[in-house]
């Protein structure tokens, strides 16, 4: 991102002084001599004893000059010279709303390729309830097709059933959501406006929810993993009602294999650690990754292969750390694994490393970005990772402390930020115009034909309703290398 416009104006403006200090200068030198000249002839005959004094005046005067301006050049020379340790702060021209204002769009998600979104415009009054809509985006110009991003709908859903995330195969990308009712649904886009949609041969139920399809580019296999309530839909700490939740993993080309990978008892009015770790896809492989508590009741991550659907899960990490919405990425250029977590819902995050999928997960690096705007930054989290350019990076949030999840991710304002990602120059970008009175979440990476853009929610923040009742703004970002 560019630097911050004050900066640059002020570079700028130093430039400019520089330069019309140069030239008052030879200006100066110019006009001096022709009065020096002039006073010469003049007085010359007369004061033919102080011709002397005249040379040592104008030899004085013109080593001044000199001296001036080379001073003049000095600055000129300092004026363009970058601080390196100052932030990069957005352009606050490319930090803009797409879309129509009007429309709320919550949980964007990108596909990994073939240019779609999906996403649900939420009832603002019940705040649960919606229209899943798919869309595409314009690898050129990062815009919405359409422009409102109501290409198709398959199906009415909600909050908690919505598609998660976007599924891939050998045929191209997919989603899966359950409706209101609980039926889930498989649905691969043929444009931005079409889709064949698919019921998959489950019972309905209506308690599931959190659906993350595989992404296998190079199979004709598809899986999608699951939460289960046993009482009612819902985030854990928000129900109490419920007294267990599972985590499942369903064969889509064979439904009756739906395997239990484990079961959590409730813990309300604390969050379950499938809830604080999600249950992810190490994306491009088969195996995923999600939250469990070790025996020191710390929120550590666990694996578990859908390949192999009987072998119990794994633990991954083991460090003193409470991880917060841990996330991966598979570098396929030379194997690697990341595991990128938010640590003790503070404004770090860690990132872990290895090298095989049998090997534990170890800390590589520690992103704690730098904020001038918030007061308590707190929760770093929902770490997008992507490749670009056979670099490494990852977009991310942080927010204004409000002593629990909810409060602080979705109401309090915040930060959207780009980190590279194994690199020994590590470098952190602010991305998003800082805006008190607007709570900001969720990024999403979205590579385009030779641009990155980073796609965001924001939401005025208001007192007098939930956060689940305001109206989502879709916000896009252009990233530094662009």
């Amino acid at each position: 991102m560019l630097r911050y416009k004050l900066n640059k104006i002020k570079n700028t403006l130093d430039v400019i002084m520089g330069f019309v200090l140069v030239i008052g200068f030879f200006c100066s030198i110019l006009f001096t001599n022709l009065i020096i000249e002039s006073c010469n002839e003049l007085y010359t005959n007369s004061f033919k004893p102080f011709l002397k004094n005249r040379v040592l005046i104008k030899s004085k005067f013109m080593k001044q000059s000199i001296l001036l301006f080379i001073i003049g050049l000095s600055f000129l020379h300092c004026s363009k010279a970058e601080d390196d340790n100052v932030i990069d702060f957005p352009n606050l021209e490319i930090d803009v709303r797409v879309g129509d204002v009007t429309i709320n769009y919550v949980n964007p998600e990108i596909s990994p390729r073939d240019n779609y979104m999906v996403w649900i415009e939420l009832d603002t009054i019940n705040g649960v309830s919606g229209k899943v809509w798919q869309c595409g985006i314009n690898p050129e110009t990062g815009d919405l097709i359409p422009s409102n991003g109501k290409g198709f709908s398959p199906f009415t859903s909600n909050i908690y059933a919505r598609p998660a995330d976007w599924g891939l195969d050998k045929l191209g990308v997919f989603y899966v959501g359950a409706s209101t009712q609980g039926q889930i649904k498989l649905v691969r886009p043929t444009s931005p406006t079409t889709a064949t949609v698919t019921d998959i041969a489950m019972p309905i139920d209506n308690k599931r929810r959190v659906f993350y399809p595989s992404q296998l580019p190079n199979e004709n296999k598809r899986f999608v993993i699951y939460i289960l309530n046993d009482v009612i839909n819902g985030f854990s700490a928000n129900y109490p009602q419920n007294t267990k939740f599972q985590l499942r993993l369903l064969d889509l080309d064979n439904p009756t294999n739906d395997y239990l990978i484990e079961e959590q008892p409730s813990l309300y009015p604390l969050i379950v650690p499938m809830d604080i770790i999600v249950p992810r896809w190490i994306k491009g492989s088969s195996y995923i990754t999600y939250g469990y508590k070790d025996s020191n009741g710390v929120v550590q991550a666990k694996q578990f292969n859908a390949l192999n659907p009987t072998a119990a899960a794994i633990p991954i990490t083991n460090d003193l750390a409470n991880k917060v919405d841990g996330n991966t990425v598979l570098n396929t250029l030379n194997g690697d694994q990341y595991f990128i977590s938010g640590i003790n819902a503070t404004n770090t995050a860690y990132v872990y490393k290895r090298t095989s999928f049998e090997a534990m997960f170890f800390q590589d690096e520690i992103i704690t970005p730098t904020t001038i705007n918030l007061k308590t930054p707190a929760l770093n989290q929902s770490h997008e990772p992507f490749i670009f350019n056979s670099q490494l990076y990852s977009a991310f949030q942080i927010n204004n402390d409000g002593n629990n999840f909810s409060q602080t991710a979705f109401n309090r304002p915040g930060e959207i930020w780009l980190t590279t990602l194994d690199n020994p120059n590590q470098q952190m970008w602010l991305l998003n115009e800082f805006d008190s009175t607007l709570n900001v979440s969720e990024p999403e990476a979205y590579i385009g034909k030779d641009k990155v853009w980073i796609f965001y929610s924001a939401a005025k923040l208001d007192g007098t309703q939930s956060y689940i009742n305001r109206k989502y703004q879709l916000r896009r970002c252009e990233a530094p290398f662009n």
